[in-house]
Protein backbone atom coordinates (compact mmCIF):
# COMPACT_ATOMS: atom_id res chain seq x y z
CA UNK A 1 0.00 0.00 0.00
CA UNK A 2 1.12 2.94 -0.90
CA UNK A 3 1.34 6.46 1.35
CA UNK A 4 -1.06 8.10 -0.67
CA UNK A 5 -3.53 4.94 0.03
CA UNK A 6 -2.76 4.63 3.48
CA UNK A 7 -3.71 8.76 3.51
CA UNK A 8 -6.90 8.24 2.14
CA UNK A 9 -8.30 5.03 3.91
CA UNK A 10 -7.18 7.17 7.26
CA UNK A 11 -9.03 10.26 5.75
CA UNK A 12 -12.05 8.01 5.15
CA UNK A 13 -11.68 6.49 8.74
CA UNK A 14 -11.82 10.05 10.17
CA UNK A 15 -14.53 11.12 8.32
CA UNK A 16 -16.36 7.88 9.22
CA UNK A 17 -15.32 8.63 13.19
CA UNK A 18 -16.51 12.16 12.68
CA UNK A 19 -19.60 10.90 11.71
CA UNK A 20 -20.45 8.54 14.08
CA UNK A 21 -19.32 11.14 16.89
CA UNK A 22 -22.18 13.79 15.26
CA UNK A 23 -24.08 11.02 14.97
CA UNK A 24 -23.75 10.39 18.97
CA UNK A 25 -23.64 13.46 19.30
CA UNK A 26 -27.04 14.01 18.10
CA UNK A 27 -28.50 10.74 19.77
CA UNK A 28 -27.04 12.62 23.11
CA UNK A 29 -28.80 15.77 22.32
CA UNK A 30 -32.03 14.45 21.67
CA UNK A 31 -31.66 12.00 24.99
CA UNK A 32 -31.57 15.07 26.93
CA UNK A 33 -34.30 16.83 25.26
CA UNK A 34 -36.26 13.89 26.48
CA UNK A 35 -35.12 13.81 29.58
CA UNK A 36 -35.68 17.82 30.04
CA UNK A 37 -39.58 17.61 28.84
CA UNK A 38 -39.53 14.51 31.64
CA UNK A 39 -38.67 16.88 33.98
CA UNK A 40 -40.56 20.08 32.73
CA UNK A 41 -43.79 17.93 32.73
CA UNK A 42 -43.10 16.64 36.21
CA UNK A 43 -42.64 19.50 37.65
CA UNK A 44 -45.51 21.04 35.92
CA UNK A 45 -47.61 18.32 37.72
CA UNK A 46 -45.76 19.10 41.02
CA UNK A 47 -46.49 22.63 40.70
CA UNK A 48 -50.76 21.81 39.89
CA UNK A 49 -50.75 19.95 42.74
CA UNK A 50 -49.25 22.32 44.91
CA UNK A 51 -51.84 25.02 43.58
CA UNK A 52 -54.56 22.37 44.46
CA UNK A 53 -53.37 22.26 47.75
CA UNK A 54 -53.08 25.93 48.14
CA UNK A 55 -56.40 26.02 46.82
CA UNK A 56 -57.85 23.91 49.29
CA UNK A 57 -55.65 25.55 52.01
CA UNK A 58 -57.52 28.90 50.77
CA UNK A 59 -60.64 27.76 50.82
CA UNK A 60 -60.74 26.35 54.29
CA UNK A 61 -59.20 29.45 55.66
CA UNK A 62 -62.16 31.82 53.96
CA UNK A 63 -64.24 29.24 56.11
CA UNK A 64 -62.71 29.42 59.16
CA UNK A 65 -62.72 33.33 58.45
CA UNK A 66 -66.69 33.48 57.56
CA UNK A 67 -67.18 31.76 60.82
CA UNK A 68 -65.06 34.08 62.60
CA UNK A 69 -66.85 37.18 61.10
CA UNK A 70 -70.79 35.19 62.05
CA UNK A 71 -69.49 34.91 65.69
CA UNK A 72 -67.82 38.12 66.00
CA UNK A 73 -71.04 39.56 64.81
CA UNK A 74 -72.91 37.61 67.46
CA UNK A 75 -70.53 38.16 70.02
CA UNK A 76 -71.34 42.33 69.02
CA UNK A 77 -74.86 41.76 69.17
CA UNK A 78 -74.66 39.87 72.18
CA UNK A 79 -72.52 42.89 74.23
CA UNK A 80 -74.76 45.77 72.77
CA UNK A 81 -77.13 44.12 74.43
CA UNK A 82 -75.32 43.99 78.07
CA UNK A 83 -74.09 46.92 77.23
CA UNK A 84 -77.27 49.17 76.80
CA UNK A 85 -78.62 47.13 79.96
CA UNK A 86 -75.40 48.45 81.39
CA UNK A 87 -76.34 51.85 80.38
CA UNK A 88 -79.97 51.62 81.50
CA UNK A 89 -78.66 50.34 85.22
CA UNK A 90 -76.61 53.71 85.05
CA UNK A 91 -78.87 55.56 84.56
CA UNK A 92 -81.41 54.03 86.94
CA UNK A 93 -78.27 54.07 89.67
CA UNK A 94 -78.83 50.75 90.08
CA UNK A 95 -74.71 50.30 89.85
Amino acid sequence: MTDGQEINMLKLEVAALKQQLHTERESLKKEADELMMKKIEHYEKEIALVREDAQIERLRLEKINNEHQKLNGELQVRLSKYEDKAAHYRRKAVL
